[in-house]
């Protein structure tokens, strides 16, 4: 096998994961045919966490199925900028409202202006119980690839 690039390092892992605001994740089929969508998501205690917000959504039916995933992020487009990681792992659903909730707001944070946003919308959907046509998926590392150009 040839390799291209060079490892990041935990930290730039760290980094990226925490900071790319899309990021990639693959399921498979009862067929065993690879599903992929662009997703939004949180990387907080060393996993992935995805906040689907119906329940029959296909990539959800594939974890309950089969939990083998595969999350990707990367960024840049030029020599030096460019910057990837896999994770290979088994996605976990979550019926613990509560972990629902706490996870649900550390997502929103990151993509809203401010905590007071992410905690204002969190608290709609609490009172509407919307929140409860979401599902939270953590996903478990069991192999990570990253390398930059």
């Amino acid at each position: 096998m040839v390799k291209v690039g060079t490892p990041l390092n935990e930290v730039e892992i760290r980094e990226l994961l925490a900071n790319e605001k899309t990021g990639w994740l693959a399921t498979v089929s009862p067929e065993k045919k690879p599903h992929l969508i662009p997703i939004h998501y949180g990387f907080f205690e060393g996993k992935v966490h995805v906040v689907f917000v119906h329940k029959q959504n296909v990539s959800l039916r594939y974890i309950r199925n089969d939990g083998s995933v595969c999350f990707g992020v990367n960024v840049g487009e030029g020599a030096g900028e460019i910057k990837c990681v896999l994770i290979h792992g088994k996605g976990r659903i979550v019926e613990n409202s509560g972990v629902l909730s706490s996870a649900y707001l550390k997502i929103l944070t990151k993509y809203l202006p401010s905590k007071e946003d992410a905690e204002s919308f969190l608290r709609k959907l609490m009172s509407s119980r919307a929140i409860v046509q979401r599902t939270l998926v953590v996903i478990e590392p069991e192999k990570m690839i990253s390398w930059k150009l």
